[in-house]
């Protein structure tokens, strides 16, 4: 559990590193080995054993899905978990009998999702986008930095897990993979020119995340739900307090809801492709939406959150 813990921990920090650097890629070499001698700090290849020894309808399911998914990178280490690969996704996944299953559950979501953002957008981007599922909540805290309401840390071209097993357990895998797959999508195809609130807005729109983020609301359903725009920006950059984050998630859907309502579909798009051609925000909203960036800003976040009464 130790070395992996390290291994999560230097991995995440070297995707913190690369996206210091905008577009630039992580080295190839940190990328696809992916574990670190406890003793030294290069980075090696530790020497293949079997995946798991699985039998009948089981193996038979993984060997289909492996086609299914052109996957052409498949590891396991004893003691260590495996890594599941394809020329646009790679999910690592810890040791145990059922997490090469969690692991094509992922693969399951990511699929869709590309072909979907693929489709919504004319493109997708080409880079590798790296899924590291780490064993437990407390690495995964230890890790990231983050509590647990905070399933997933996207630095660079890698998004560090809670363990998958509870998204699914608690039935929010199917919005929360493609979610985090959309918002690191949306960042590579602006450039990184997009505000924060735009990035989950979109990601949340595409992912049909609405319902969930609504649900969430009912738990400070006492609290004042109100959010201006630049304290909604400000949240995001931190995402510390539970409360306010998922108030800001919630704000963040509604405004690209309205921007969808008022505009359309296609100037959406329109805005994303604008902003990563290099056009600043004023220059790709008054092309896209017919106004500038302030302006548009103050039309999205013109409502005001009334929760429905709940049926009992």
């Amino acid at each position: 559990m130790n070395r992996l813990m390290v291994f999560l921990t230097v991995a995440f920090a070297l995707a913190a590193a690369a996206s210091c650097g905008g577009d630039k890629k992580e080295p190839e070499v940190a990328r696809t080995t992916g574990r670190a001698d406890m003793n030294k700090t290069e980075f090696y290849y530790p020497p293949p054993n079997p995946l798991f020894k699985l039998q009948g309808a089981a193996l038979d399911s993984l060997r289909l899905k492996k086609k299914r998914f052109d996957i052409t990178h498949d590891e396991y280490w004893e003691g260590e978990g495996g890594v599941l690969g394809n020329k646009y996704f790679e999910v690592w996944y810890p040791e145990g009998e059922t997490t090469v299953t969690h692991a094509m559950y992922i693969f399951e979501e990511l699929t869709p999702a590309r072909k979907k953002l693929e489709e919504y957008f004319g493109e997708a981007p080409e880079d590798l986008f790296v899924i590291r599922n780490t064993p437990e909540i407390d690495v995964y805290k230890r890790v990231t930095g983050r509590e647990w309401w905070y399933y997933s840390e996207i630095k660079g071209d890698t998004a560090v897990f809670v363990p998958v097993y509870t998204l699914y357990k608690r039935g929010i895998s199917p919005v929360a993979v493609p979610h985090e797959y959309y918002q690191w999508a949306v960042r590579k195809m602006t450039r990184h020119g997009a505000p924060r609130w735009f990035e989950e807005g979109i990601a949340s729109h595409l992912s049909n995340e609405g319902d969930l983020l609504l649900e969430q609301m009912y738990e400070f359903a006492n609290d004042n739900l109100s959010m201006s725009p630049e304290r909604i920006e400000q949240v995001l950059q931190g995402e510390e307090d539970k409360k306010d984050s998922r108030i800001a998630y919630y704000h963040s859907y509604r405004m690209v809801e309205r921007l969808v309502e008022k505009f359309g579909e296609d100037k959406l798009k329109r805005s994303v492709v604008l902003i990563g051609q290099g056009n600043t925000l004023d220059q790709a909203f008054t092309a896209a939406f017919g106004a500038d960036y302030g302006t548009v800003l103050k039309e999205a976040s013109n409502f005001a959150i009334e929760l429905p009464k709940r049926k009992k």
